[in-house]
């Protein structure tokens, strides 16, 4: 096994900045290069000292020795903590590869603390998941991931077909055997438990797509209902200008703020109507697209106006959308009819606000929350967000419906084991069992130096 480096910090100015070594010889680069305390005898410990090329002295800099297994590679480690920015990191690195070590590849050290043992392919994902958190609620999702809770849950799923298979076998082998641990009816109820994790893990990573991609929310109305002032009461600071004249906003603006954890794409649109006025048709063109590209929609009224047609007809067009109704100025006199709208739209999906005020605000974030997210989020329970383990989620469901179906009709066990086979290692690859393409794939997005 060759010997790694890289540089593990930003090669922006900076206090310090990190080059890192991991596998066999690391140790002895370090020696070579490094004046100051006996890295070997006393490891894990930060010794003070220089690096030099020859006589030349490079940096200043501490350095620590971390003695394999109990590393993060399980391989022999070594950091050295140089001065920040470029040129002392980018001398550091150049003399650790003269001493013999290459250049890491993306995401290396995460790869080689997975072929170790020390990671599988879930928690190698979390450590890039907890890099790009933006919240305080991703992050915490991604240690839950790092920890092993996708790991625990796989695992305890696949003991279950594990069993399964063993039994199939068994009745395969022996037939004379008449075992109730083995009937159809035992193995339908075993089956019907893995659909129902299988399903709740599917259904938990929508809310974890939310959490990583965000919740692209449009704002919508009539002109002059306080569409702006909504966006700018929800990001904290005035995004978009707000006038008294309808029309003001003529295109689409976007901002991205979080609340309590829920990252939103909040998208403020040009107010819906006829308009002769060139450049405001196109805003209006502009706001129907961002609707039909929504994942959530705040449509806003003015409660000293009259509910007109097409607030209504735009109204009813939101039924199978998510949606809230932000009835706003209700500081002023009252015209809108409450009836009315109560017909229309279910009552817990209507909002009364003074946002000029700030009246209300808190409730429509709750609001938001409880429609996207229920009663909030559960870290006892996987969250998955990555792709390519929902993909593979939801090839293992089908391999379980199909030797559901085999049992219902009662076929050979043959065909059931081939499903519940198919089943089992679709969950294995989503460990990272057995696929060096799938390896390949994760770790190249990783940066270097991780």
């Amino acid at each position: 096994m060759s010997t790694i480096c890289a540089i593990s910090t930003s090669l922006a100015e900076a206090a310090i900045g990190i080059v890192r070594l991991s596998g066999p010889a690391s140790l002895s680069i370090a020696k070579r290069i490094f004046r100051g305390g006996d890295l070997e005898e006393r490891p894990r410990y930060l010794h003070y000292g220089h690096i030099h090329r020859g006589e030349e002295w490079i940096d200043e800099v501490l350095a620590v020795y971390f003695k394999a297994p109990l590393t993060y590679t399980r391989e022999d480690m070594v950091e050295i903590n140089c001065h920040g920015g470029a040129m002392a990191l980018q001398r550091v690195l150049s003399l650790c590869l003269e001493e013999g070590a290459r250049l890491a590849d993306p995401g290396e050290f995460t790869q080689r603390a997975f072929l170790n043992g020390r990671l599988d392919l879930t928690q190698a994902e979390a450590v890039m998941q907890l890099i790009r958190a933006k919240t305080d609620l991703s992050y915490d999702v991604a240690l839950t991931h790092l920890g092993g809770d996708i790991s625990k849950k796989i695992g305890e799923i696949r003991e279950i077909l594990l069993g399964l298979l063993a039994g199939i076998s068994l009745a395969v082998d022996y037939p004379e055997e008449d075992e109730e641990d083995i009937s159809f009816e035992s193995l339908t109820l075993a089956m019907q438990r893995v659909r129902e994790e299988l399903m709740r893990l599917l259904e938990n990573s929508k809310k974890g797509k939310l959490l990583e991609e965000g919740l692209r929310t449009v704002i919508s109305g009539r002109p002059n209902v306080g569409k702006s002032t909504l966006l700018n009461a929800l990001s904290g600071h005035s995004r978009a200008i707000v006038t008294d004249i309808a029309g003001t906003t003529r295109d689409t603006i976007e901002e991205r703020i979080q609340i309590r954890g829920l990252p939103l794409i909040l998208i403020d649109t040009a107010g819906l109507r006829e308009t002769l006025d060139p450049v405001e048709h196109l805003g209006v063109e502009r706001s129907h697209e961002a609707m039909q590209r929504a994942d959530f929609i705040l449509y806003v009224l003015s409660a000293d106006e009259a509910l007109s047609e097409e607030d209504i007809q735009r109204l009813e067009l939101l039924k199978n959308r998510e949606y809230l109704v932000i009835v706003n100025k209700i500081d002023k006199n009252i015209s809108i009819d409450r009836d009315k709208l109560n017909s229309i739209v279910d009552q817990d999906k209507i909002l009364f606000a003074s946002l000029i005020k700030e009246q209300g605000i808190i409730a429509i974030e709750e609001a938001i929350l409880e429609r996207t997210l229920g009663k909030g989020l559960s870290l006892g329970e996987p969250l998955i967000q990555n792709q390519r383990q929902i993909g593979l989620l939801k090839e293992a469901l089908v391999w379980c419906e199909d030797a559901l179906s085999d049992l219902n009709l009662r076929e050979a066990y043959d065909y059931l084991e081939v499903n519940i086979k198919g089943c089992y290692e679709s969950l294995g690859l989503l460990l990272g069992e057995n696929n060096p393409d799938i390896m390949g794939e994760v770790f190249s997005r990783f940066c270097v130096g991780k």
